[in-house]
């Protein structure tokens, strides 16, 4: 259609020329996507539910990006296509986008500085093998309570040829930090993800063992009596450390022409952890630092 306009037109400008090639580029993937989409396949996507649509964008992205996440500081890093935790939000993080200002907090010093990365709720290994992969941590602990999630873990280690470097266990309690040395704890970064079990975890003892890590913690307000347990480990953890917020980022998605061809409402859904609200992240900083504010 395009070299069929150019002939008929023979008069037009270099510069002109090289405008009207972007603009057949930019809509290609749009019109091609119109075109082969049929109404009774369109009239399926319109019943969907909201998880179901996240899913099966998040399934398209995988495949385009062939599972290679394309952007940000764990480019390169492979994900496992069998996902038991977190499939809708395997296309944030693919580009990059997943809890986006964890991730860079995660990835900036003094944090880095740090030799081991503990990951207490590890999912499927997104965090515990990509910033090993990257060259963050030397060394990663991951503990996660499902089975399927371990072995996850494990297989997705070996594919990224990181599986030396890489220890799984199972569920974390109170006995985790039996695991490691006095050394070892305080030469590491403790990520804590685990649906609302933080406030059981993270005992005064916990801390009090933990007081030279830097800690991180995704806060869950929808645990009984949230406001009581919340309060008493913000008293806690004061003792021990300096209490920071991590405060969210903003997604710029003009950036990912891959997109280009997706719907508004898709773009923007890749974006979304399907959560009630806006979560909080805390980050404690060991009261033998400098705060971080």
């Amino acid at each position: 259609m395009f070299d069929t306009f150019l002939k008929s037109r023979s008069n037009i400008s270099p510069n002109l020329l090289n405008f009207l090639s972007q603009e057949q580029k930019f809509f290609s993937g749009a019109l091609r996507r119109s075109q082969n989409t049929p109404m009774d396949q369109r009239e399926i996507w319109r019943r969907e539910t909201i998880y179901e649509r996240r899913l099966r964008v998040s399934k398209e992205v995988f495949e385009m990006m062939r599972g290679i996440v394309g952007y940000g500081p764990l480019k390169g890093l492979r994900l496992s296509e069998e996902a038991w935790w977190g499939a809708p939000d395997k296309a944030s993080m693919l580009l990059g986008l997943y809890e986006q200002e964890l991730l860079m907090t995660l990835c900036t010093e003094p944090l880095t500085e740090k030799s081991n990365f503990i990951d207490i709720g590890a999912a499927d290994g997104y965090y515990g093998i990509g910033l090993v992969m990257a060259g963050f941590y030397k060394k990663s602990f991951c503990f996660e309570i499902s089975e399927k999630g371990q072995n996850t873990i494990k297989l997705n280690a070996e594919v990224n040829r990181v599986a030396s470097q890489i220890t799984v266990y199972g569920e974390a309690d109170e006995t985790l930090f039996n695991n490691f040395s006095q050394d070892q704890i305080n030469d590491s970064v403790v990520l804590v993800d685990i649906e609302g079990g933080e406030f059981d975890l993270l005992s005064e003892d916990f801390l009090e063992k933990f007081q030279q890590a830097y800690i991180l913690i995704e806060i869950h307000n929808w645990v009984d009596n949230f406001e009581e347990k919340y309060f008493k480990l913000l008293l806690a953890a004061s003792k021990y450390f300096y209490i920071d917020k991590v405060n969210p980022i903003a997604r710029d998605l003009t950036k990912f022409t891959e997109l280009n061809d997706f719907t508004d409402d898709n773009r923007y859904l890749i974006c979304s952890k399907g959560r009630p609200n806006v979560m909080r992240f805390l980050r404690l900083n060991p009261k033998s630092s400098k705060p971080s504010r």
